[in-house]
């Protein structure tokens, strides 16, 4: 191999330097000899993994190196690895072999080995230990991505990877036997290649570092002793590096950066200071070791963002728009091919298959790897950089370019650096965002930067406020350390929000809308408020206020000043009701909804009103203990484990029947899935305490299952989704070590729930809101709507047209809803399109609204939502959004009545006052976990609608992603249904004709 034909050459050249320590080419070689002996007396061979429990030292070396020569793949474990992590680390590798020091065994790997302390000093033999055989193509090392504590990723990288860029006349520049690099970065990630074998494999030096920080003078001691004259910095350090002290770098013969997004302003001062050194930018994840471009930095590239360069030898770089190749200047994604490539991730096949694909360019069929990152191709093959995809976030409905922002701010005279820090709100979820600053000097403008970036960035890009650092938090690989940087700000946001202190109800808008100050005049709904918001700000309210807010009062009273003047009026009240104050009572009033849905089943067919989950799992589910935890959750929420009736009303009655658990086999999903489907469907006995099911399906591949869980509406909706699967995740974590669940927050009791709902409905004006209904839905057309005709459809029953939309096109509805809001756009285009399907001129539409206004009603299973008609009359003047808007607004402030109520206020019945339905479905997201098992929702088709047509506009924090239709195809058809589908799209985005509908 290399390093024994340079140790043959010149056995006494030094290859590694460590403190005082000189270790030379042939003492490296006949130790690496040495352990490769003892590791393959231990049953290393070639093809086995060994994982090296090693701190940076000549030792780590010299064990990689020996591990190398017996064909077998390395793997460094970083020091600061947790023992879970490990143990983890060693599952993914499948019980490899470890090797650690005297002493140093961690235990955490199956098949450990203990390195001795060989005696030295090591004699170097020209006939040196013969190194096993290998390919380019096979396997070197494994990387471990996602950090410290996260799900570990192994990246297999193979000898081509490495070899490509330090071997041949083709080479990265500066990398000979003159070389002495010192090692900075983690020895457990690509940094190892290029500080290290770089060197090495080119007859120079490396000089390891126990401590991966670099300060301007320990550089310079390192330049000085130890003859550093090539180095890599992270983008991070480098910034920190000139910015302390650019005159540091002097004496260097050349300067690699890479890692994140170089400075054009750092660079000019490096090079104005160092004209002489080259500086190379380079690009390249972990997929494709090292480095897949690098670019020599000029004067002429500060003018601008620092381009990435081209591509290193024996690889391919492409700018791909799904399969097709861009063209110059376009931006696409950046993707890999070549000898770099990974083979992808060591048993992950799933992320393998998504990452990894084969496409044809240029005639050639390649294997790439898709990186994530969006970038451009010049003519003269020069390629940039455009922003990387998960940089983009999603704030109160809008997309925002993190990467755009900090390029705008880092122009800005007197900022030295800055970061976008993504605050998150009540949701868990970016709802704001902070600008970290490190100012340059004392010439620093707050208010002129804020202006800077209000009238330079697109609307709603611009932060909502500005963190002042006198330095970047770094981790120790020297990259930016994004979790103490979210930390600072968070600390910053905390103390501005703590100057608000003294107004409550400013405090409670600023929370919904993610820390943000609040302009007191301002409309909720004109600040990126959403229907969904709303509710979340009448808790808030009810937090900080003592005061039972209804969702209709935040609906008329949408700003500060409208709302401070609105609980000014109010009298001194009791507080409201605490989740568990009302005590475990043994019957309760049912709500309105909840009345409806006990009137429906007294037939005992109401299969229309069931809520139905699935899910796959793959693993080892424990099933026992699964069935526990079903209980537990049973246990914990009464309106599933209560009887109903009604008596002199609908009320719910405590019971004790347990949940009903199913369970069947099947050889496959495709089999399995209509069992499942059929047994979710079976009804219901409210009357006898049977209100859910749970369903679990074993199929014939191991460890292999599908579960579906069936809840009545009676005691079930939207927002419910998430604290089921939280809950049944806690309880199932709890049972599996043996211990009861400690859930996060205590349930409501239905008592409680019925009294907190009648305490909200009586701070509304209930009678205003009758009259109100009474003139508002007089004269509403009788009989079946324009849109249902029966049809003699051969294959009745739902059927469903699902269309997403693109980022671009949902980012264009998130901006044309400013103002009026998502649900209100969203009802004009169904409004609009139904009128121009049928002709109709009066339309009337069915909403379901959430009753969960005060957090005494946040965090219980439970059916708290409400129906809401919309009544949209067209005359063909004025502006049909304006006018929807309209209708929606005074529905909303009017919504506190019962459907029963509204349609006994109108003279009608509740069936006849709409025939479509209309949800924006923005409930909070839940991913169920189940232990160690992956596990992946099942879309369950659609069995019942409870109008003929359903229509949804699909939305994740405020931002839409799709509409669905669903529709009953014995009363609708195909083609009323394609068109309602293409019509509302074309309406969100102001486009014409019919590109994303289907006709059926």
């Amino acid at each position: 191999m290399i390093l024994h034909d340079l140790a043959l050459a010149d056995p006494e050249h030094p290859a590694l330097i460590h403190g005082d320590g000189i270790i030379s080419r042939g003492r490296l070689d006949a130790w690496s000899d040495a352990i490769a002996d003892h590791l393959a007396a231990a049953g290393v061979l070639a093809g086995s993994i060994v994982a090296l429990q090693f701190e940076t030292s000549p030792t780590l070396i010299a064990t990689a190196v020996g591990v190398l020569k017996l064909g077998a793949a390395y793997s460094v474990m970083d020091q600061e690895w947790s023992v879970q992590r490990l143990r983890r680390i060693d599952e993914v590798l499948g019980g490899a072999f470890s090797v650690a020091g005297p002493g140093r065994v961690s235990g955490c790997f199956r098949h450990e080995i203990e390195l001795p302390v060989f005696d030295e000093p090591f004699v170097f033999a020209d006939s040196a230990r013969e190194a096993a055989p290998v390919e380019g193509g096979d396997v070197a090392t494994i990387f471990f991505t996602s950090g410290s504590t996260g799900e570990p990723k192994a990246v297999l990288s193979t000898h081509d990877a490495t070899v490509r860029l330090f071997v041949g006349e083709q080479r990265l520049a500066y990398f000979d036997d003159q070389t002495v690099m010192p090692h900075l970065g983690s020895s457990a990630w690509d940094a190892l290649p290029f500080e290290v074998w770089g060197p090495l494999l080119n007859g120079g030096v490396s000089v390891l570092r126990k401590h991966r920080a670099l300060a301007p003078e320990e550089l310079r001691r390192e330049i000085t002793d130890r003859g550093v004259n090539s180095v890599f910095f992270t983008t991070s350090l480098f910034h920190v590096l000139v910015d302390e002290d650019a005159s540091a770098f002097d004496d260097l013969r050349v300067v690699y950066v890479g890692g994140e997004e170089l400075s054009s302003a750092h660079v000019a001062r490096f090079l104005a200071r160092h004209p002489g050194i080259p500086l190379f930018n380079g690009y390249g994840p972990a997929e494709s070791t090292c480095f897949a471009l690098v670019h020599r930095v000029t004067s002429d590239d500060t003018r601008g963002a620092i381009p990435l360069g081209r591509p290193v030898p024996r690889t391919g770089v492409h700018i791909l728009d799904g399969e097709r190749e861009c063209g110059p200047d376009e931006v696409g994604e950046l993707c890999v091919s070549g000898d770099g490539v990974s083979p992808g991730y060591l048993g992950d096949e799933v992320s393998t298959a998504a990452k990894f694909v084969q496409v044809l360019i240029g005639g050639r069929r390649l294997r790439i790897y898709r990186t994530g990152d969006y970038g451009a191709k010049t003519a003269d093959g020069v390629f940039t950089f455009a922003g990387r995809r998960d940089r983009e976030l999603k704030i109160r409905g809008n997309r925002i370019d993190a990467g755009q922002i900090e390029r705008t701010a880092s122009a800005f005279d007197g900022v030295a650096q800055c970061a976008v820090v993504p605050l998150l709100g009540p949701s868990r979820r970016p709802e704001s965002i902070a600008l970290a600053v490190v100012p340059a000097g004392n010439h620093f403008d707050e208010g002129s930067l804020k202006n800077t970036l209000r009238n330079s960035l697109p609307p709603g890009w611009a932060p909502d406020i500005v963190v002042r650092l006198t330095a970047f938090p770094l981790t120790g690989n020297g990259k930016l350390d994004t979790v103490a940087l979210h930390a600072a700000a968070a600390k910053v946001m905390s103390a501005h929000g703590d100057s608000d202190a003294s107004d409550p109800v400013g405090a409670a808008f600023a929370e919904v809308l993610g820390g943000a100050h609040v302009d007191p005049e301002a409309s909720l709904f004109d600040l990126g408020g959403t229907s969904l918001s709303a509710v979340r700000l009448c808790r808030a309210l009810s937090r900080v206020t003592g005061l039972s807010v209804p969702a209709s009062v935040v609906i008329s009273h949408p700003s500060v000043s409208m709302m401070r003047a609105w609980i000014a009026e109010q009298p001194v009240t009791v507080p409201p009701v605490s989740a568990d104050a009302a005590g475990p009572a043994a019957s309760s009033p049912l709500t309105g909804m909840q009345s409806a849905f006990l009137f429906q089943h007294l037939d005992g067919n109401d299969a229309q009103n069931h809520a139905q989950l699935a899910w796959r799992v793959s693993g080892p589910l424990d099933v026992d203990r699964f069935a526990e935890a079903l209980q537990d959750v049973q246990h914990r929420h009464s309106y599933l484990q209560g009887r109903y009736a009604f008596a002199d009303r609908a009320t719910w009655n405590r019971a004790e029947r347990p949940i009903t658990i199913e369970y069947l086999e099947a050889p496959t999903e495709e089999s399995a899935l209509p069992l499942l489907q059929s047994t979710l469907d079976t009804p219901f006995s409210l009357f006898e305490g049977n209100v859910w099911r749970a369903v679990l399906c074993r199929l014939k591949e191991r460890e292999q299952h599908l579960l579906g869980v069936s809840v009545h509406h009676i005691a079930f909706d939207g927002w419910s989704v998430r604290i089921l699967v939280e809950d049944v995740a806690e309880a199932y974590r709890a049972r599996c070590a043996g211990c009861e669940p400690r859930f996060a927050h205590a349930a409501t009791v239905p008592s409680a729930v019925y009294a907190e709902t009648e305490r909200v409905r009586s701070l509304a004006k209930l009678a205003k809101q009758r009259e109100y209904w009474a003139t508002e839905l007089a004269g509403i057309p009788a009989g079946p709507a324009p849109w249902i005709t029966p049809t003699l459809c051969a294959d009745s029953g739902v059927k469903r047209i699902d269309v997403p939309l693109t980022a671009a096109e949902a980012d264009l509805v998130g901006r044309r809803a400013i103002g009026s809001g998502l649900l209100a756009r969203f009802i004009a285009a169904l409004g609009e399109t139904l009128v121009d399907v049928t002709g109709a001129e009066d339309v009337t539409i069915g909403i379901p609204i959430s009753q969960r206004s005060t957090p005494a009603l946040q965090d219980t299973v439970a059916c708290l939502i409400n129906m809401m008609c919309v009544r949209l009359r067209t005359d063909g003047a004025g502006d049909a959004t304006a006018h929807a808007a309209g209708a929606v607004q005074a529905a909303l402030r009017n919504s506190d009545l019962s459907i029963a109520e509204v349609a006994r206020a109108a003279g009608q019945t509740g069936q006849t006052l709409y025939q479509v339905i209309a949800a924006v479905q923005d409930s909070p997201a839940a991913q169920l976990q189940l232990g160690d098992c992956a596990v992946d929702p099942i879309d369950l088709p659609y069995q019942h609608l409870a109008a003929p047509l359903f229509v949804e506009l699909i939305a994740e924090d405020g931002v839409a992603s799709g509409v669905q239709v669903a529709y009953d195809s014995a009363l609708v058809t195909a083609s009323t249904a394609g068109r309602v589908s293409a019509g509302v799209i074309a309406r969100l985005l102001d486009t014409e004709g019919t590109a994303h509908g289907s006709e059926g």
